[in-house]
């Protein structure tokens, strides 16, 4: 049987080579103006929030559906637990 080449071999040949060393192009910009570095990953939201707390809710399907629709409709930035969330401390102010 001759030897046959693996497809993946060529790839594999030029991971195991060194990088070629480069001359730097520009010269590194001074501490004070590096731009921070987003992390990977999805940006921390309202679970890893220590203010927000998971709550239970009942509502009609009808109420959530019609509700959910209406904010996708106007492109609100907001989602229903934001909406809730504006609505009861409305009310609480108002009883308080």
């Amino acid at each position: 049987m001759s030897e046959e080449q693996s497809k993946f071999s060529g790839v594999l040949a030029k991971l195991k080579q060194p990088p070629a060393e480069t001359e730097p192009t520009a010269p590194p910009p001074p501490p004070g103006e590096i731009e921070p570095v987003r992390g990977r990953g999805r940006p921390p939201g309202k679970r890893s929030d220590p203010d927000y707390q998971p709550t239970t809710v009942l509502l009609r399907k009808y109420t959530k559906r019609t509700a959910t629709r209406l904010l996708e409709d106007t492109n609100a930035a907001h989602d229903l637990s934001d909406l809730i969330e504006r609505l009861l401390t409305e009310w609480i102010q108002q009883n308080a």
